[in-house]
């Protein structure tokens, strides 16, 4: 869908952004403030009950080349509060037409956070608030703005704002996070919003998520951080290195008093290839959190979900199920700064043609591998994803 984007500013009555005629109360949050970056200070002594958060600095004592690396990539900025520039400058100032069925939205950024107002029409008059505190998305395909909403019985929901904010490069991911250089940027509708019909004037700001959606929506952008009576606590944003290597606090302790401390995380014995599979799929999707018919149709709509097409793909099952997602990924890099060529190269690794246990491509060996089997494809929004079913297409 295009939008039309006005530069210009909408002038607005303070008195009347807060009179909410539709008689709804967005429940103010206190915002958290912490970057996760900051050491946690380590007991050398006491072992605690239960491994505890270090924070990413403390990891990148002994290993800072993966941190470096991690630094770049989209996983160390999937979570940001929208009173940072490197969203806010994105959105304020800017109006964006979403549609009939949605409106008008104009955007203002404060110190808590960006400011949407919604209008019916050219009208500042009609003009509603609600403030919008949080940003999902590394910005490689999409950021989405999110609040916190009260809802009835003392429990909360999230809304998913309409529109989201998309990189300038058509037809692929941009491989960059926010800099100056997006202002190539464009806005649409947000993914799965396309044919949703609002059922009252809130509902136009967004989709209204619940219950275990929503939970996985703050776990699976976040190191640490929950829900608590319409607060979001504990906050440790993005996906760092103990979303999945675990709290490090006992890990760091004994690296320090000792020179060959115990296997951690993925050094242990028994971690494997399933225990991989199912921890990149507990966000990235694995099969059981689809339904039965959308793994029969496969449609465009599960490119995103990597997982579910790797694991159907004859090059894992008949390797054993040895073929992971590290086996073609680093998982401290970031997926898209490594070439083609090199990815490639993966392939031929299992597919040389003077190996008789190998199968090797019979139109080509040299390359072209991810061309042919895992081809680029534009979905929703022109956002782009590698096809992860790994298999000889029928037009082939």
């Amino acid at each position: 869908m295009s939008m039309h984007i006005s530069r210009r500013r909408i002038g607005w009555k303070a008195g009347s952004l807060f009179a909410l005629a539709v008689g709804w109360v967005v429940q103010s949050t206190s915002v958290p403030t912490t970057s996760g970056d900051s050491p946690r200070e380590i007991d050398q002594l006491n072992v605690a009950a239960l491994p505890t958060f270090v924070g990413k600095a403390v990891c990148a004592e002994c290993h800072r080349s993966n941190f470096e690396m991690h630094r770049a990539s989209g996983h160390a900025s999937t979570f940001t509060l929208t009173s940072e520039p490197v969203v806010s400058n994105l959105f304020d100032g800017k109006t964006v037409d979403a549609g009939e069925l949605h409106g008008l939205f104009h955007y203002r950024s404060s110190e808590e956070g960006l400011l949407v107002l919604r209008a019916l029409d050219e009208s500042v008059d009609k003009m509603v608030p609600m403030k919008f505190p949080y940003a999902l998305g590394s910005g490689r395909n999409a950021i989405t703005l999110f609040s916190i909403l009260r809802e009835e019985a003392k429990t909360s929901s999230i809304m998913e704002h309409r529109v989201s904010w998309y990189p300038g490069r058509e037809g692929e991911p941009s491989n960059h996070r926010v800099t100056d250089s997006r202002q190539t940027g464009r806005f649409g509708l947000t993914p799965g919003h396309t044919n949703s019909e609002p059922l009252d004037a809130i509902d136009c700001f967004g989709e209204r998520i619940r219950g275990e959606k929503m939970d996985s929506c703050i776990e699976c952008h976040t190191t640490s951080g929950k829900i608590v009576d319409h607060e979001l606590t504990d906050l440790i944003p993005n996906v760092d290195c103990e979303k999945c290597h675990g709290p490090g606090s006992e890990h760091v302790r004994l690296a320090r008093r000792m020179d060959n401390p115990p296997a951690f995380s993925v050094g242990r014995s028994d971690w494997d290839g399933e225990s991989e599979i199912q921890l990149c799929g507990s966000c990235h999707r694995l099969p059981r959190h689809v339904s039965p018919k959308e793994l029969r149709d496969y449609s465009s709509e599960l490119l995103r979900l990597q997982p579910i097409g790797l694991l159907r793909s004859e090059c894992y099952i008949k390797s054993g199920r040895s073929l992971t997602c590290s086996t073609c990924h680093n998982p401290h890099q970031d997926a898209h700064l490594k070439s083609t060529a090199d990815y490639d190269q993966d392939c031929r690794t299992c597919h040389q043609p003077h190996v008789e246990s190998q199968v090797a491509c019979s139109v080509s060996t040299d390359g072209g591998c991810v061309k042919c089997h895992m081809p680029p494809i534009s979905v929703e929004q022109d956002m782009v994803f590698h096809d992860h079913w790994i298999r000889v297409r029928e037009n082939e």
